[in-house]
């Protein structure tokens, strides 16, 4: 059993600046075209995943074939534009998990397989390998902006018609956070197919269209987001205590995880890596079984809710989600302020304990937590 601090460890990557500023008429919100297929989420989601399902393509159309595999398992997938979606493929899967039909279909597409959420990305391996770490990051720097927090993490359905313009829907995603989006020029002229995709973060709605053009994001403030080159490496930083023989414990990370960054520093073990990276790792350092056994000693005198669970996602491997749309509908805040102590609690227990004094509670879906009104 252990203890864990709740003490930031996020650092973010620092990216070029681009100094142009268009302003673009509005769009319409994604949010509020018409969606269509009850995507899997959650716990279905992640059995779906794993289940066995067998096919057989001969010289098939890549995009039908990947719309027809999606519809089927209730799966959402998003082809990249840099892909080539006529290109023909053959494959035959006889009993193979859904993970693994698209990953190998991916690698005959020399193409790679990336997880946001609900939603399943195949594009180019860079993009789809850093797509999570782009947006934990993004997340992270959302949650630092107390006016405009709300609708940043706001959870909406990513809809758009046959031919509409990328640039169109970054600007649509301004409108509804009424922000200012600079350097939108940015985004060059494209012609998107139709799509409808699951429910999806503000930012990660953003950073999913961003990433295809090898772009990203800063908040500049609660009106103003500025759109950047992705610049080298995107990585998400780490401390992890080293207990005692850190060395030992690093190169043994070193060989689990070879494309992170690994050291020591003042005993603590340093990881400079993916999100899939960081998941990895605390996953194996936890004994097992994980979720009971880690457990959490707090003592909070009248601090603002948002702040405390910010810390926890910084010590968690658990997504910890808000249903933004529901505490406003119940005039409820994550910013009152709430006391409570627990000692040698596990995650569920604390959370049960913070949440109560403001009137929310948790649910989960899958390996994530969302926090929703206390009643629901």
């Amino acid at each position: 059993m252990c203890e864990h601090p709740l003490r930031p460890a996020w650092r973010l990557i620092r990216l070029g600046l681009a100094a142009a500023v268009l302003t673009v008429p509005p769009a319409k919100s994604p949010a509020d075209v018409p969606s269509g297929t009850a995507w899997l989420t959650g716990d279905d989601l992640a059995r779906q995943r794993q289940q066995p399902a067998s096919l057989s393509w001969s010289a098939a159309p890549l995009r039908d074939a990947l719309a027809d595999l999606s519809k089927a398992q209730r799966i959402a997938v998003l082809l990249d534009r840099r892909i080539d979606p006529g290109q023909p493929i053959d494959f035959t899967a006889g009993r193979m998990p859904f993970e693994t039909i698209l990953q190998r279909v991916a690698e005959k597409m020399d193409a790679g397989v990336g997880w946001l959420g609900p939603l399943a990305y195949v594009g180019p391996p860079v993009a789809a390998s850093r797509l999570r770490t782009l947006a934990a990051l993004r997340a992270a720097e959302a949650r630092t902006s107390a006016k405009n927090r709300a609708v940043f993490q706001r959870e909406a359905r990513l809809s758009w018609e046959a031919l509409t313009e990328p640039r169109s829907l970054v600007a649509a995603l301004a409108a509804e956070a009424k922000v200012d989006m600079e350097s939108i020029d940015l985004i060059g002229h494209d012609l998107w197919p139709a799509a409808d995709l699951p429910g999806l973060s503000w930012t990660d709605r953003l950073t999913l269209i961003l990433n295809e053009f090898d772009l990203t994001f800063e908040i500049v403030d609660a009106a103003h987001v500025r759109l950047v080159p992705i610049v080298g490496a995107v990585v998400l930083e780490r401390a992890y205590p080293g207990g005692k023989q850190p060395e030992a414990l690093a190169e043994k990370w070193k060989g689990l995880a070879p494309d992170a960054q690994i050291e020591v520093a003042r005993g603590k073990v340093l990881v400079r890596g993916r999100v899939e990276d960081h998941e990895l790792l605390a996953q194996i350092k936890k004994p097992k079984p994980a979720p009971s056994t880690e457990v959490y000693t707090l003592r909070v005198q009248a601090q603002p809710l948002s702040a405390i669970l910010d810390k926890l996602r910084e010590q968690v491997t658990h997504e910890l989600l808000v249903d933004e749309e529901a505490l406003e509908q119940a005039n409820l805040s994550l910013d009152v302020r709430v006391s409570f102590s627990v000692e040698q609690a596990t995650l569920d227990e604390l959370l049960a304990a913070a949440l109560k004094p403001a009137r929310l509670t948790f649910r989960r879906e899958g390996s994530a937590y969302k926090i929703v009104p206390a009643g629901e």
